[in-house]
């Protein structure tokens, strides 16, 4: 396993991990909120009966005394169970929430565990085809070595080959040389057959040495025709040489061509790994994102009140500010106390935003949009695009390099574009 798997394998496993951390703490956040509502409940129901039993015990009275307090205690159970309808109501909203945030955890661990499986077995494809590239250079070298054994026989043959003809030639100078001396001597014999008895002694010698020259030609011949089979023979094993190399060139053109489609292969292959690679970054950040989401949501369903001078809406608590700062210390403004910048994702949080500001000044505040990273593309500060838009008519028209977003108090509120470095009131969400 190479370094990339050890890496995603760590990745997966810590996923996992902070998954279950997630899901135990929502569990127990829920569990923690039911006990508390259901024993908040009974301790208020026992005390308002206590504190009748103890009155009645303590301070006898007639009936028609006891009826207001009767009547006091009645309204304080039906208080009592509103609330506690409320709270269970409340719960069952949490719990339903649970279960579509369990439900989409579980989806993304599903695409998570296919993607795991795609990865492995393209991993396993890949070591089976570095194998079989192996083998075949393996072969390829085996080949070469072959070849060029066969190659250096051939070259020795060839140059003994060479050789020999190079003796046959001489062979058959010397013996055309014979020839002409014989054919000579025969002429010198006809023109002394007048003088036989004085050369007698010479045509004896003359006839030992043709007897002698006869027997050298029968040899030449014999040598002739050994080095005329040799010759055979060396033209049949050149000729076998020539189709064993004409074979070799095919077995390597062969090679050759496999060797650039597996080539071909594996570059598909890699390509397809970091495109695998690139979907699985993108799903873990989003898994990231979601589970920072997941978060967010907890900490404000866990039941926080609202600081000071802050006022609730919802799940959130919002904060208009009494000094004016420009848009980017607005936000560190926001930041510093735990917040961001206010973040409208609904009409009805759009009206409430509108009560927050003086209608009657047209007070303008700094809201969480910009369109600073891409020019005319306005997003909210959390990253998130625009679902819902309440732009007053024209803008925004990006007078000046207006790259941040205010919000305008009218009867329903309205947006504009505006410089970032102006100041103004400014609105917190957290």
């Amino acid at each position: 396993m190479d370094t990339m798997e050890i890496d995603d394998t760590l990745l997966y496993m810590d996923g996992n991990l902070i998954t279950q951390v997630n899901f135990r703490r929502r569990n127990q956040i829920l569990r923690c909120v039911t006990v508390s509502l259901g024993l908040l409940c009974a301790v208020l129901l026992c005390s308002n009966i206590s504190q009748f039993i103890f009155y009645e015990i303590i301070h006898p009275t007639s009936g028609d005394q006891t009826q207001p307090y009767h009547n006091t205690l009645t309204q304080n159970k039906e208080k009592l169970q509103n609330d506690n309808d409320n709270l269970t109501a409340e719960r069952d909203r949490l719990e339903i929430s649970y279960d579509a945030l369990s439900k989409e955890t579980r989806q993304l661990k599903i695409i998570l565990s296919n993607l795991t499986k795609d990865k492995d077995e393209l991993q396993h494809y890949y070591s089976y085809l570095i194998t079989k590239r192996n083998e075949l250079q393996a072969n390829f070298s085996n080949v070469k070595n072959e070849k060029d054994r066969l190659q250096t026989n051939f070259i020795n043959l060839k140059q003994e080959r060479d050789q020999f003809e190079t003796n046959y030639t001489d062979m058959q100078r010397k013996l055309e040389g014979l020839q002409t001396n014989h054919n000579n001597l025969t002429a010198t014999a006809e023109q002394l057959q007048t003088s036989y008895n004085n050369l007698q002694r010479e045509k004896d010698a003359l006839s030992v040495l043709f007897t002698a020259l006869r027997v050298k030609e029968v040899q030449l011949e014999g040598n002739y025709t050994v080095l005329k089979r040799e010759k055979d023979q060396l033209q049949r094993s050149y000729n076998s040489l020539n189709r064993n190399k004409h074979q070799t060139d095919q077995s390597y053109n062969t090679l050759r061509k496999d060797k650039e489609q597996l080539q071909t292969r594996y570059n598909t292959l890699r390509k397809e790994k970091e495109q695998l690679q690139t979907n699985y970054s993108r799903l873990t950040t989003a898994r990231e994102e979601l589970q920072s989401k997941v978060k967010r949501m907890t900490t404000k369903l866990s039941g926080i009140p609202c600081q000071a001078h802050w006022r609730r809406f919802d799940i959130s608590c919002y904060f208009v500010s009494t000094l004016k700062k420009n848009w980017t210390e607005s936000r560190k403004a926001c930041i510093a106390e735990g917040a961001d910048l206010l973040v409208i994702d609904s009409a009805e949080e759009q009206l409430f935003v509108n009560e927050l500001l003086d209608k009657s000044e047209r007070q303008n505040a700094w809201i969480g949009l910009t369109d600073t990273l891409t020019e005319g593309v306005w997003t909210w500060v959390d990253g998130t695009p625009i679902t819902i838009e309440y732009w007053q008519p024209g803008q925004p028209n990006d007078f000046k390099s207006q790259d941040c977003g205010e919000y305008v108090s009218t009867d329903k509120g309205s947006w504009n574009d505006d410089g970032c470095f102006a100041a103004q009131n400014y609105i917190c969400e957290k």
